[in-house]
């Protein structure tokens, strides 16, 4: 004599070992194609990457790296400098790398003669305190 028990998982068994697609399930025409309706590049572009890396959760480090990523573009700023100063921030300090990234690219950049913008010109005063 069978269980209670047996006879349930006899009966769940026998849910999904049947041949027939579930009402719920979603079908896929294979005639038709699934597009996205918005269409995501899977490589991020270089200030994408350095804003998710480098951890540039304020407005001004985002801006000081938007500056970084044009002067990669306008030739300035090699484009291997970068990504090889990013990958010694990471090393320093996996947790919080922006501020070593910001100090050794300006040391390189120095080095060949370009000025950079110190991230204090990027930096907003504090808003005010608004009373109700």
């Amino acid at each position: 004599m069978l269980h209670r028990s047996c006879y349930a998982a006899i009966a769940v068994v026998g849910l999904f070992a049947s041949p027939s697609p579930a009402p719920a399930q979603i079908a896929v025409s294979p005639t038709l194609p699934r597009e996205l309706a918005v269409r995501v590049d899977p490589i991020a572009n270089l200030e994408e990457q350095l804003i998710n890396r480098l951890r540039a959760t304020r407005t001004g480090q985002r801006e000081y790296l938007k500056t970084i990523v044009n002067l990669v573009d306008a030739k300035t700023l090699d484009f291997g400098l970068v990504v090889a100063v990013e990958r010694y921030a990471l090393r320093r300090n996996p947790r919080y790398p922006f501020p070593f990234f910001e100090r050794a690219l300006n040391f390189e950049a120095r080095k060949r003669n370009i000025t950079l913008p110190s991230i204090q010109h990027f930096q907003t005063a504090a808003s005010p305190i608004v009373r109700f």
